[in-house]
């Protein structure tokens, strides 16, 4: 058209189908012709004059928007394609400069009209394909109503009929669908059995009737199973897509997992197979880390935390987070009274899950978790002894994460798995308890035979675990160190009295008969159901010398096993500053020179090196 025509002037433009108005350089409307008028339901009157975004806010998205400032200021001739939204289809927006402002016809095009970026239309369905669906989300008047719509038993079809007997399928309900919908509808292939819908308004259950309708003489993928099921919301102006489309996904979930439980079919394999790790590990902290950390993975969350309670109080003692994320707040080991923990306390009345796909809209919502940008959340209680003693808790930020049964049981399944290693831990802590009460027992009643040593087991092994400490020794290590030190004078219990209470100094034959108390001990520790092998090497090796002339066994060097090296300094250095019939205490000085002197004769001269740096803080 030319900058000199009037369209105003030529009433022969109401006959052409397309839509055609004009702008003035203000962006205020000064003629519409009647497909125009037709498509906005107005009269000629009623929009000369005013701003266009009055009339068609979509104009105003960013992408669009720019396109007419940039025609506006250029007065350059300025064409694009996007979807239109009532025709569920691609057409053209043709900007043509007039007088200062703009003349626009917009005309649908056809199918196989080229354009650019993707396909717009999906070659199986008809329906428009993903890419083109999330163009046309930025032309859409709202509110709309969103549906997802997810086929059942896909796979169990392609199994039976053959991939081509899958496609047939998925064509047969993809047009069924197509046509129960209303005017102005559009209908998206999400994925290979999915397919996502909007349609003006706010009536999701309108919607509902009009697909359950068409479900009903479709064929399911085996007998009484639905052909798909269907979870629906409304998108309004407030609401970001994802948002909805997260509510919307829950929805469907909720009703396919009533659909599995009415067929009974089995544990999802992934479930199967996270349980199975998680029962491959005992150690109750190796546990929650590696749970915290599959969880992220596993159900595509952004942070993972363990929560235990004390009290009224809950913190965080383990956490997991997506690479690059922001920090888990409350920080770790941060207290909060469980009143003021949102969810947590839901779940504190409940004794069961609690969830919230849309956070932020969560009437307990915590304000310094909200401004971290959680948008959804899992809290599942771990029990013991049938009490609630700490939580697991997983969120997504910044984006709204679909929370699915599927998901709920599979955090319900570690937090019980954590209950049965917690559990352990605990009775096999009592047992310990009792046996190495058992064994201390037995360690004072020695010590009241031979009164002369009295506290000198308690001292020993005191300084043993200090001592073992600084060398490295793992938990279980320093386990059997202590219990090697309640039992090491074990076998002077066969050792007659004569010879155990004497004040002076033994004959040799005495002093066989004396050394023989290592190997009667040993003997007699090996009844002792349960007890490690570092027990029995303490109780028989600690009277070994470095320099291989100790006793029983002429052990030498690193053959002499580390818990016996360890625990023969520090028996020696007590027996040094006790005081006995036949000598008087040493002083704590005197008994470190010794100690050092000994070293590499007696001694394992590491051992003695970390002894030296203790000795700096033991009492005079």
């Amino acid at each position: 058209m030319s900058q000199k025509s009037s369209p105003a002037s030529h009433t022969s433009l109401d006959w052409i189908d397309d839509v055609i108005y004009v702008i003035d350089a203000d962006s205020r409307l000064t003629y519409a012709n009647t497909c125009a008028l037709n498509h906005w339901r107005k009269q000629l009157h009623e929009v000369v004059g005013h701003p266009l975004e009055d009339l068609v806010p979509h104009v105003t998205t960013k992408e669009i928007h720019n396109a007419f400032t940039h025609a506006l200021y250029t007065q350059q001739r300025t064409q694009f394609d996007t979807i239109g939204v009532r025709h569920r289809k691609w057409i053209n927006v043709t900007l043509h400069p007039h007088r200062g402002g703009l003349i626009v016809h917009i005309r649908p095009l056809l199918r196989n009209s080229e354009v650019p970026g993707p396909e717009a239309f999906d070659a199986l369905t008809g329906c428009l394909t993903r890419a083109a669906f999330q163009t046309a989300l930025n032309v859409l008047d709202k509110p709309q109503v969103l549906a997802i719509v997810d086929l059942n038993g896909l796979k169990s079809v392609n199994t039976l009929r053959g991939h081509s007997g899958g496609d047939t399928h998925i064509r047969t309900i993809a047009r069924a669908v197509q046509e129960a919908l209303p005017e102005n509808s559009l209908m998206c292939r999400w994925g290979g059995d999915e397919f996502v819908i909007l349609t003006p308004g706010t009536d999701p259950d309108a919607l509902y009737v009009l697909l359950e309708a068409a479900e009903t003489n479709l064929p399911g993928p085996a007998r009484n199973v639905t052909a798909y099921a269907v979870g629906l919301t409304v998108w309004d102006t407030t609401t970001p897509f994802e948002r909805a489309f997260s509510l919307t996904d829950e929805q469907l979930q909720l009703r396919k997992e009533h659909l599995r439980e009415q067929g009974g079919t089995s544990t999802d394999e992934s479930l199967v197979t996270f349980s199975q790790e998680l029962e491959a590990l005992r150690d109750p902290d190796d546990l929650i880390q590696h749970a915290l950390n599959r969880l992220l993975d596993l159900l595509d969350f952004d942070q993972a935390v363990y929560a235990p309670w004390e009290g009224d109080d809950n913190y965080a003692s383990h956490q997991a987070t997506r690479a690059g994320g922001p920090p888990i707040q409350p920080p770790l080991g941060v207290r909060v009274p469980i009143t003021k923990s949102g969810l947590v306390q839901r779940v504190q009345r409940t004794l069961t899950t609690a969830w919230n796909t849309d956070y932020p809209n969560e009437i307990t919502s915590i304000p310094v978790i909200l401004q971290s940008g959680v948008k959804s959340v899992i809290v599942t209680p771990v029990f013991s002894q049938g009490k609630i003693i700490a939580t697991l808790v997983l969120r997504a930020m910044n984006r709204w994460q679909t929370i699915t049964p599927h998901m709920r049981k599979v955090v319900e399944l570690t937090a019980l798995r954590l209950e049965h290693a917690l559990e352990l831990r605990r009775a096999v802590g009592e047992i310990r308890s009792t046996l190495e009460a058992g064994m201390l027992t037995l360690g004072l009643v020695l010590e009241a035979r031979d009164s002369d040593t009295q506290g000198h087991t308690t001292r020993a092994n005191g300084l043993s675990q200090q001592l073992g400490e600084r060398l490295g020794l793992n938990a279980d290590a320093l386990d059997h160190l202590r219990q090697g030190a309640y039992l090491h004078d074990l076998g002077k219990l066969s050792i007659p009295d004569d010879i155990l209470r004497k004040p002076g100094r033994l004959t040799p034959q005495e002093w066989v008969i004396m050394q023989g108390h290592v190997v009667k001990g040993y003997e007699l520790a090996t009844r002792i159901p349960g007890l490690p092998q570092g027990v029995l090497d303490v109780i028989r090796s600690h009277h070994e010398r470095w320099d291989g002339t100790g006793y029983p066994d002429a052990l030498s060097g690193t053959a002499i096993p580390l818990g016996a090296r360890i625990f023969a300094v520090c028996d020696v250095y007590d027996a040094l500053i006790s005081a006995r019939p036949y000598k008087e205490a040493w002083t704590h000085e005197e008994a470190v020179a010794e100690i050092t002197r000994q070293s590499g004769r007696h001694f394992d001269p590491e051992v003695v090196q970390a002894f030296l740096h203790l000795a700096q803080h033991q009492p005079e």
